[in-house]
């Protein structure tokens, strides 16, 4: 017999039609791992600008030094510094701790540029570059 029967070519076609399956599956997964994580990080940086513009802080741009930027909050009478630190972005208070507005950044750039905070921000190897308007404390000194 050096032809094969009808069984064995219907078992090989069955067999090759589950690997390509398999693979179409897991490509279709990876490609849509890709898009949450993006989606993720999206969410993640629109979080963090509604903390930065949120009515409870009020943020008024102070100052920028040393790689921090400074507001002050009326709301609160309080001051705050907005700083990248290792791989976050992070809101420190001066008398209370502090709060990490985002998560996973590969790098990031923050400068004010009145009336704008610019931010740009590498999360997860993809760029955003956002811009931010905040009203200029007054001087009170």
């Amino acid at each position: 017999m050096a032809a094969f029967t009808l069984v064995e070519t219907i078992i090989s076609l069955s067999v090759s039609l589950l690997a390509i399956f398999l693979l179409t599956g897991f490509l279709s997964n990876r490609r849509k791992e890709g898009s949450v994580s993006q989606r993720t990080d999206h969410f993640q940086l629109v979080a963090a600008i509604a903390c930065l513009q949120s009515d409870q802080l009020n943020l008024e741009y102070r100052k920028s030094e040393g790689g921090q930027i400074l507001f002050y909050s009326p709301e609160k009478q309080m001051d705050y510094s907005l700083k990248v630190s290792g791989d976050r972005l992070v809101m420190f208070g001066k008398r209370e701790g502090y709060m990490p507005l985002l998560f996973n950044l590969d790098s990031g750039k923050l400068s004010f540029c009145a009336p704008y905070l610019k931010m740009d921000l590498i999360l997860n190897g993809v760029k955003y570059h956002e811009k931010i308007a905040f009203r200029s404390a007054e001087s009170e000194e």
